[in-house]
């Protein structure tokens, strides 16, 4: 519409930067639903297997697909944080302490990863029944990515502790 004021000036309207209602033509497609997230037990392995770099990667990825991407962010902050820490502490370890330990905390985030996100699962399970869980084998991929990082995260703290000055056990 458009209308004209009497010193020559031109004023618009238009309807097309509105808001409208959504028209709903059918159920979403497969390829417009997000991916249904893992089974919590897939990330308890995944951490076990490969590192808590990976678990937590995994873990995000479940997070994230169930709509709480807050809770993913956290969980990455303070799995950073403890990589950091899990790294320093197994390097000033001596080795067959060391190898103990990390067996110990890999049996630790098999039980704690799941934890994280249990209540979260149990309810997108009740919102969509008719949804399967993804299959834990599409996790691997995360697992050796994870494994990677954790790796990359080991080499840089024993660089910063050779720069310190600090030697391992």
């Amino acid at each position: 519409m458009l209308g004209f004021t009497p010193l020559g000036g031109g004023k618009m309207v238009s309807n097309t930067l509105q808001p409208k209602e959504s028209v709903n033509l059918g159920p979403p497609l497969p390829h417009e639903m997000p991916k249904p997230p893992f089974r919590p037990g897939t990330i308890g392995r995944i951490a076990f297997f490969f590192s808590i770099v990976a678990g937590s990667l995994v873990c995000i990825i479940n997070l994230r697909r169930m709509g709480h991407a807050e809770k993913a962010r956290k969980v990455l902050w303070i799995t950073i944080a403890i990589a950091v820490g899990v790294a320093c502490f197994l390097i000033l370890l001596p080795d067959a302490i060391g190898r103990l330990v990390g067996l110990l905390l890999e049996v630790t985030w098999y039980f704690v990863f799941p934890k994280i996100q249990a209540t979260e699962f149990v309810q997108w399970q009740t919102l969509h029944p008719e949804l399967l869980p993804t299959n834990g084998w599409k996790a691997i991929g995360w697992g050796f990515l994870g494994a990677g990082m954790f790796f990359v995260i080991i080499i840089l703290v024993a660089v910063v502790f050779e720069t310190v000055g600090i030697v391992p056990a």
